[in-house]
């Protein structure tokens, strides 16, 4: 938790997060740090990350290779922009690799193009 107060967050913005996902305090900064660095390889600045994390405190609890491997996921079927993706629409941290290939193949499968299924993703669908 000390990582958070670091990076910027205020006790509120902790406890906020808290009230949310309980297990906040039990996290290990390593797994918190993780997740930043992934988030800014994709191009997040400080500030989306932050944002980031206050409206889906829960991504917090995903072990930070996990958000690695559905960001490797993403840019494999052609999402870019990831940074403007996470963002806007952040509960995707949330989603596995397998539910983005499930969702993606069940797209192929009802005759949706490469480019409408990134859109759906783009635009909230999943």
């Amino acid at each position: 938790m000390d990582v958070l107060m670091r990076f910027g967050f205020s006790i509120e913005d902790i406890k906020m997060m808290m009230d949310s996902n309980e297990e906040i305090d039990s996290i290990q900064d390593k797994n918190i740090n993780g997740i930043i660095d992934v988030l800014r390889e994709v191009g997040c600045t400080d500030e989306e990350i932050k944002n980031i994390f206050l409206c889906n405190p829960f991504c917090l609890s995903i072990d930070y290779s996990q958000i690695s491997n559905l960001i490797q996921k993403l840019e494999s079927i052609g999402c870019n922009c990831l940074f403007l993706l996470l963002d806007s629409n952040p509960y995707l941290l949330n989603r596995s690799t397998d539910q983005i290939d499930e969702f993606y193949q069940k797209k192929i499968k009802e005759g949706f193009s490469e480019e409408e299924i990134i859109n759906d993703i783009n635009y909230h669908m999943i």
